[in-house]
């Protein structure tokens, strides 16, 4: 019961702030921190704000739609 208010507070947090923390933008996307890390090593936009890494849920998502790839017939 905890952890699911737990999980539900964090879940509200990151849906109204629009830049988080590595661990957060993980959980955001459903992926590892350790994508997370590949994909900043690939040129996904990352903000460093007094020596803290940010990560923007749009510039993130535009990026990603970015290397979409339509798939040949």
């Amino acid at each position: 019961m905890i952890v699911q208010a737990v999980n539900k507070g964090v879940k509200q947090a990151t849906n109204t702030r629009p830049y988080l923390s590595r661990k957060e933008i993980a959980q955001y996307f459903g992926v590892g921190e350790s994508t997370i890390t590949h994909w900043a090593s690939l040129g996904m936009p990352v903000a460093i704000v007094d020596g803290r890494k940010l990560y923007g849920k749009r510039s993130i998502t535009q990026w990603l739609e970015s290397k979409e790839q339509q798939k040949s017939l």
